[in-house]
């Protein structure tokens, strides 16, 4: 059988399940706005939901795609429960709309809230600053424009690692165009990022606490920083000629940092402050970090084009 007549045959066997529940998919439609692309087999029945009730759904496997709005969902495997208007999604899952894409094994997605609920082996990235993210479980938000990541949450943006028991991407659309505007880390926080003067030598400036928060400019450069709880900071200082001049080491309830065209330009500790500066001779050196450091660059996830 021709690729033309597969199509033909997936379209009357949909057409036929449809129309088994006319008014229910013409509501859906209209008013959830979310359709079955296509799929290799598709039978209905009924299970128990995730709500726990028993409702009629309709069961879809192989190539499994929907859509909602601008959203794409592909999946091996998928089970609509049409009284709640709730999708389940298994196997191989892919969802993007086509800025940021996210990858895991098992999902269930909320059309009526835009809400995604994702887990095991959840990865993703951002197509336009190169943000990727791991975790064992996310929380995808569409209508306020969320990505919270958490249970062993990793994020990496170029040079930079971000973990922590939670991450919170804040999005911010602007002119279509999809940017970041904060990143919260809240528990057993933890940044790092390689210090670009000194590219010879892996040296990382470090930020750890109980939570943190990151803002971005427009252009998506660094605006400030907040650090609370336990707050610490390590980072490598140079002289105005950008010659090395020690690394310095800053702790007390909080940290704040502002950054101007995404350089460090302030940095306030407040609360139990404490400081030291290390000679030049110890640049590098593993005694001087942070507790807690580790650099994860080797689990970052790969995708394919």
């Amino acid at each position: 059988m021709n690729g033309a007549k597969i199509l033909v045959s997936m379209v009357c066997s949909a057409l036929l399940f449809l129309a088994a529940f006319p008014n229910h998919n013409i509501a859906l439609a209209e008013k959830k706005k979310i359709y079955l692309r296509q799929a290799d087999r598709l039978e209905g029945g009924q299970k128990r939901s995730p709500f726990g009730r028993i409702e009629q759904v309709r069961s879809v496997s192989g190539n499994v795609v929907f859509s909602h709005e601008n959203f794409l969902l592909h999946c091996d495997k998928a089970t609509e429960f049409l009284e709640s208007n709730v999708v389940e999604l298994k196997g191989n899952i892919y969802m993007t709309d086509r800025q940021t894409e996210v990858f895991c094994d098992r999902a269930i997605y909320y059309p009526d809230t835009g809400i995604a609920e994702l887990k095991n082996n959840v990865r993703g990235r951002m197509l336009e600053n190169d943000l990727v993210t791991s975790s064992e479980r996310a929380h995808i938000d569409r209508q306020n424009d969320r990505i919270t990541m958490y249970r062993k949450a990793i994020a990496w943006q170029t040079e930079r690692q971000f973990s922590g028991d939670s991450i919170t991407v804040q999005l911010k659309k602007d002119e279509e165009i999809q940017r970041i505007e904060s990143i919260t880390v809240n528990g057993k926080a933890f940044f790092i990022a390689r210090d670009t003067l000194e590219l010879k030598r892996n040296l990382y400036n470090q930020l750890s606490g109980k939570s943190m928060r990151f803002d971005m400019s427009d252009r998506e450069e660094l605006s400030g920083i907040l650090v609370e709880d336990q707050a610490k900071s390590l980072y490598h200082s140079y002289n105005t000629d950008n010659t090395p001049s020690g690394i310095n080491f800053v702790g007390g309830k909080t940290i704040t940092m502002s950054f101007s065209e995404g350089k460090l330009d302030r940095i306030a500790v407040t609360g139990n402050v404490e400081g030291k500066q290390y000679p030049n001779r110890m640049r590098g050196s593993r005694e001087i970090n942070l507790p807690g450091f580790k650099l994860r660059f080797d689990e970052k996830p790969r995708f394919s084009e």
